[in-house]
Order: C-alpha cells, then structure tokens, then sequence
C-alpha cells in the first residue's frame, strides 16, 4: 500500500507539472504578445482547459465566433479522463511582431497549430520538430527569415504544411523525405532555392503541391507521385520544366502559369 500510495502520489504531482508546463507555455507566448484570452472564454492562470477550449466547434469556426481568438482546444480523455493536453492552438490574424518563441516546442501534444497572417520574424525554431502529434502546421504569410530547420522532418503526422509566404529561404531540408503522411505542402512565395528535392516523388501521399515564386532551379524528380493531383510550378527560377517525364496531370489540374489556384 506504501508503493501505491508513492505512485499515486508522483502521478498527480506529474499531471500538475504538466499542467503548470501548459500555462507556463501559453503564458510565455502571450506575455510576449501582449494578449490574454477573451475573458470568460477561457483561462490562462490556472487550468486553460476550461471554457470555449472545450468546445472543437468554436476553434474551427472563426469566421463565425472571431473573438475567440487566440483559441485553444483541450483533449480531456488521457489517463482515463483524469487529463487534460492542449490539442489545438490558433493565433492567427493577430498580426503579432517579433519572433516565434521557442518554448512553443513544450506544448507536444498539439496536433493542430495555426499562426497565419501575423508578422512574426527572426528564424522558425527548431524547438517546432519536438511536435510530433502535428497533423497541420500554417506558418505561412508572415515575415520570418533563415531557412526550415531540418528537425521539421521529424512531425511524420504531418498531413498539410502551409509555407506560402513566409519569409523563408535556403533549400528544402532532405529530412522532408521523411513526412511520408502529408497530403498538402505550399511553399510558394518564398525565396527557397536549389534543386527540387527529389525526396518529393516518395511522399506517396501527396496530392497537393505548390512551389511557385520561388529560386529553386533543376530538373524536376525522375520519377511521379499517383497521387499528385494539383500542383504549381511556375515562376521558380530557372528550372528545367521536363514535366512530361515525371508528371501526367490535366492542364487545369497542372500549372506552369505565374498564377495559383484558388485557395
């Protein structure tokens, strides 16, 4: 009864740490921003799983409840239901300034991560590849600088990236051969540069891909991905557009336009 009453006890001093690590989190992130969740929606100095961040329909549905935001949603069914993780954080559309904090790689159990339309800077953190639960990661429109930090490769749940127009630059990592889950990848409007990374032809789970305005340069891979189904390419320097050996898509479906598809 000793033994239990020990493990009983370092279990719940555990899921305190872990609670005060989330509010430690959300609270470094939005001390920096100088922004607090809207009052009574839900609660940053204690237990932030509470309120609207119980409620998946608000967190999906900005456009219609824009004032929840930023926005949390919490998965409550670990351990039994005895914990809570925070699953889902949305900042964007808050033009917040200054540089993405790192201590956003504590929160790892996000699977959904929104910071769209803001104007963060400075260099992505690589502190972001500690978040493997990752399904979706939109960083994009924004004002960072640098290049994507290899340890990116690491989110293998990853299933849609959003880059567009972002601020990034340098070449796509190879560890991206790695997200072998991912569906949708943009990263148009950038100044990456290089060769088109051969590893995409093996992400056999691609169907959208944009690269457009970018300085990447080459042939493109040797081999195509069945998959594929919407991809852009043009302007992205001074590649090599052998398209037919790699790629047989519909011309509404394939771009060598400056344009994009609607998105």
């Amino acid at each position: 009864m000793k033994f239990r009453g020990t493990y009983l006890q370092s279990l719940f001093s555990s899921h305190i740490q872990n609670i005060q690590i989330k509010v430690r989190a959300l609270n470094s992130i939005f001390e920096q921003w100088d922004t607090q969740a809207v009052s009574g929606l839900w609660n940053i100095s204690g237990e932030p799983c509470s309120g609207s961040a119980l409620n998946g329909t608000d967190f999906e549905s900005p456009n219609d409840n824009p004032d929840i935001n930023p926005a949390i949603e919490c998965d409550c069914t670990y351990d039994n239901g005895t914990t809570c993780h925070i699953t889902k954080l949305r900042i964007d559309r808050n033009y917040f300034t200054g540089p993405l904090p790192a201590f956003i790689g504590n929160m790892s159990a996000l699977t959904i991560l929104y910071i769209r339309f803001n104007s963060f800077s400075g260099p992505i953190p690589k502190e972001l590849g500690n978040l493997k639960e990752l399904t979706v990661l939109d960083i994009g429109s924004n004002n960072f600088s640098g290049t994507l930090p290899p340890k990116l490769g690491n989110l293998v749940k990853l299933e849609q990236l959003y880059l567009d127009s972002c601020g990034l630059g340098g070449e796509i990592p190879s560890t991206f051969a790695k997200l072998t889950n991912m569906q949708i990848l943009r990263f148009h409007g950038n100044s990456f540069e290089g060769p088109i990374p051969t590893s995409f032809s093996q992400l056999t789970s691609l169907n959208t891909l944009f690269l457009g305005n970018n300085n990447l340069s080459g042939p493109l891979p040797s081999q195509k991905n069945d998959q594929l189904q919407t991809m852009t390419l043009s302007p992205v320097g001074d590649h090599n557009a052998t398209t037919s050996s790699w790629i047989e898509l519909p011309p509404e479906k394939f771009s060598m336009q400056s344009k994009y598809p609607n998105m």
